[in-house]
């Protein structure tokens, strides 16, 4: 290799940080490497590390769309989408309305949950969610439990910069999500792992997992596969949703198995709604709407574009009946500074009842 060469492959790899799979001779053409060259690069080592797990039998990787989905043949479906701790509160408020008024929906026989949603969806499968509301005062007690979600501490750089990763991001390419993936376990996250585990079983009221009907998302940071627990995964469900909540420069990153797992937002669906593909009704939550809205108004912690709305369109070009709620934002609000914001856990948690007041009659006719 000429001296000219190894600079420039050295100087891609230090971008990249592909250098031992890199061509040289096509690195050796410029001495700035071009855009198509870096992409090219990134996605061998993409490919790369997605192989390293090809002879696994953990049963965890499920590309997107899940197949065959667990939904198909089932009558009723939920996707939990993500938004942290606001959106723990609007759901709880939300289904509290609901239940009040006399519907209760977790009785679905296929739920998704992600993130913020896959805490709430443990809740509401193994009926803690019921017994928590049956017992505290609602609107007194549950931003207390709430908070114990949020960590106490200044962040420092390293969580800044993986907060930084995945709002730069623009597309879900397996080597973004990967590169978002390296951020997540180069950050040093402060929050104390025992408190917020003894949080999760709090609210799930249960480790093991007792529910058929409940999945969990999760990405792995290495691979950037889409990972979906469930049951028969052998994985206590507090840890599922452990990994599922581990935002990048937040939480975790979580192991599931011999993976080490971060937030399953961080890819293109905040919804994962694939998985119920095939129920005959399906209902889809979500903090945002599906549009550029959700960054600009702080209501998605990743820069990438979501698939949800065409996920709801396949949804009913399959047959489905769908119904797609999105809590957005409280009125008098225009943007979310954070959605780990404990002073907003108040505010949704009542905009969630005032919306479940509001849609009730509408949901109760489509569940019968």
């Amino acid at each position: 290799m000429t001296t000219s060469s190894r600079r420039t492959f050295l100087k891609t790899s230090a971008v990249v940080s592909a250098a031992a799979v890199a061509s040289t001779a096509t690195l050796a053409q410029s001495s700035t490497p071009s855009v198509a060259t870096i992409e090219s690069v990134g996605a061998y080592e993409a490919k790369l590390a997605k192989e390293s797990t090809v002879r696994w039998n953990d049963g965890l990787a499920h590309p997107i769309p899940y197949m065959p989905a667990p939904g198909i043949g089932k009558a009723r479906g939920i996707a939990f989408g993500g938004g942290g701790v606001i959106l723990i509160s609007w759901y709880t408020g939300y289904f509290h309305a609901l239940r009040k008024k006399g519907l209760d929906l977790s009785n679905a026989d296929v739920i998704v949950g992600t993130s913020a949603g896959s805490i709430f969806g443990s809740m509401l499968a193994s009926g803690n969610l019921w017994r928590l509301t049956d017992v505290m005062d609602f609107f007194k007690d549950f931003p207390k439990i709430f908070a114990a979600l949020v960590p106490e501490v200044k962040k420092n750089p390293s969580q800044l910069r993986a907060e930084a990763f995945a709002l730069r991001a623009r597309d879900a390419k397996p080597q973004i999500i990967q590169a978002i993936g390296r951020a997540a376990m180069a950050s040093r996250n402060q929050a104390s792992e025992s408190k917020y585990y003894e949080t999760l079983k709090r609210l799930i009221g249960l480790t093991t997992w007792t529910s058929d009907a409940l999945h969990i998302t999760s990405n792995d940071c290495y691979t950037g596969d889409r990972l979906v627990v469930s049951k028969s995964s052998g994985i206590d469900v507090d840890v599922a949703c452990g990994a599922s909540s581990s935002l990048p420069g937040g939480a975790g990153p979580t192991f599931l198995k011999d993976r080490l797992c971060m937030d399953g937002g961080i890819c293109q669906t905040s919804t994962h709604s694939d998985v119920i593909a095939g129920v005959k009704k399906a209902l889809v939550f979500s903090l945002g709407d599906g549009t550029r809205n959700e960054v600009t108004q702080g209501l998605r912690t990743s820069g990438m574009l979501d698939t949800l709305l065409e996920e709801i369109r396949i949804l009913k070009a399959n047959g489905t009946d769908t119904i797609h709620v999105s809590a957005g934002l409280p009125p008098g609000i225009s943007r979310v500074d954070n959605i780990m914001n404990p002073k907003l856990i108040g505010p949704y948690l009542k905009y969630g009842f005032e919306r479940g007041n509001a849609d009730f009659d509408r949901l109760k006719a489509f569940w019968a």
